[in-house]
């Protein structure tokens, strides 16, 4: 990192509690730093008009990083929802055709069991398969 971004850095870090939150049915978002809380941030309030435009702006440029990272994380972990979603449904359907699989064998063990009317002199009258 170099010297003359380390304010820059600094100020940033000072701000990670000031981040305007988008709330909404999808999830939280983050837009960005609250411009309201970094301008009266002493670091920041201190500085000249020609100072604070270069601060701000290298504030903006690590600002837009850390969305683009935020961001990426989102959707990774949007992705492994959707895909324990999957591995979900598939455990599921694959419950149910177990499920169905065993039913149909006791279905045909029934069947089976329900032959009663064998002919008459055929073998002693037990089970015969």
């Amino acid at each position: 990192m170099w010297e003359e971004h380390w304010p820059a850095l600094e100020l940033f870090l000072a701000m990670r509690t000031q981040w305007r939150v988008v709330a909404s049915m999808a999830g939280e978002r983050r837009q960005g730093i609250d411009y309201n809380a970094l301008y009266g941030h002493p670091k920041y309030a201190r500085l000249d008009y020609d100072a604070q435009d270069t601060l701000l702006a290298q504030i903006q440029h690590i600002e837009a990083g850390a969305l683009a990272v935020m961001s990426e994380q989102s959707h990774l972990a949007e992705q492994d929802v959707e895909e324990r979603q999957q591995v979900t449904e598939l455990v599921q359907h694959s419950v149910e055709l177990n499920y169905h699989r065993e039913e149909q064998a006791r279905i045909n063990v029934r069947e089976l069991m329900n032959v009663v009317d064998l002919p008459h002199g055929y073998g002693d009258g037990t089970f015969v398969a």
